[in-house]
């Protein structure tokens, strides 16, 4: 089966005319279960949003997203911008979880998990480095979530 021009055809060129269309358009297939919408993305990026523990995916690259945004995840002591043992834990154990894109609001005990940042081999940070607590807790307390954006986008996550 062959298709036809659309462009040479002449009865949807009077229809386009009619509609008053002078430029083409164009189409993009949006499916809201697995692309986030205006008003997810407005969350995330505002104050973060309540989801499912099983829409928490885990990427390739082993950090954290939901639908086609990478996002941390917040437990009560840390943001976790990884799969460590922790946001493991998180999401096998709760049904609610809290994630979000925006800059990390101030947490009581913690900021970033270093876990996190050990595993995904951020700045420098590793396992052995876990051990040299000056080394980490001063990559911890320096860390921006704009820096890390630019080595892993939160959105879109192809």
């Amino acid at each position: 089966m062959q298709l036809i021009d659309f462009l040479q055809s002449t009865g949807f060129n009077r229809l386009r005319t009619q509609m008053g269309a002078q430029d083409l358009g164009h189409f993009e297939l949006f499916d809201a279960s697995c692309q986030l919408t205006l008003s997810e993305r407005e969350s995330l990026a505002q104050s973060g949003l309540a989801i499912s523990a099983q829409d928490l995916k885990v990427l390739k690259d082993k950090t954290l997203a939901f639908k086609n945004s990478r996002v941390w995840l917040k437990s009560p002591s840390h943001y976790h911008l990884a799969y460590c043992q922790d946001a493991q834990e998180l999401r096998h154990h709760s049904s609610i979880l809290d994630v979000g894109t925006a800059v990390l609001p101030a947490q009581k005990d913690g900021g970033v998990c270093l876990a996190c940042l050990a595993l995904l081999q951020y700045q420098g940070v590793d396992s052995r480095r876990l051990r040299r607590p000056e080394y980490c807790d001063q990559v911890g307390k320096d860390f921006s979530l704009q820096e890390f954006g630019r080595h892993y986008p939160f959105y879109p996550v192809s």
